[in-house]
């Protein structure tokens, strides 16, 4: 059933990343079906523990307060996908994924700032990091 979870998410995050790149927001159905779909996941096959499953949630919740407070510079589809993901992979797994996302999109933004293509008041689609930040750690674990 993991692998199966796996390939869902997957694919759910790569369509969410497409609408984010061509249309910078993120759909709410698909959102709110994930949700369902990764509370159910924890419910019936999860091994996260009920913490670590609220505590991933939590971090989404801490990204749509600071979207908030910034007006929308990380945006709320963003909070809601990575609250979504927490609770899906819980905190640790979680952590892991957004450091890989944070650490793609400091090298992507400073590629794009080094090749002059956007300059600093620019933003960068979140949920594409995110897409690849999950997969990697996908691989790294070995599924």
């Amino acid at each position: 059933m993991e692998e199966i979870s796996h390939a869902i998410c997957t694919g759910i995050l790569v369509y969410l990343s497409v609408e984010d790149v061509r249309k910078r927001k993120i759909p709410l159905v698909i959102l709110t079906v994930g949700g369902c779909m990764a509370f159910i996941y924890q419910l019936m096959w999860g091994t996260e523990d009920i913490r670590e499953t609220a505590a991933g949630a939590g971090i989404g919740v801490c990204f749509l307060v600071v979207g908030w407070l910034t007006g929308e510079k990380i945006g709320y589809g963003d909070g809601i996908v990575i609250m979504v993901l927490g609770i899906y992979l819980g905190i640790w797994k979680l952590l892991e994924v957004l450091a890989g996302a944070f650490f793609l999109l400091a090298v992507a933004g400073m590629i794009c700032l080094a090749g002059k293509r956007f300059s600093r008041k620019q933003t960068l689609p979140f949920c594409p990091f995110l897409t690849a930040g999950y997969v990697i750690c996908l691989l790294c674990k070995g599924g």
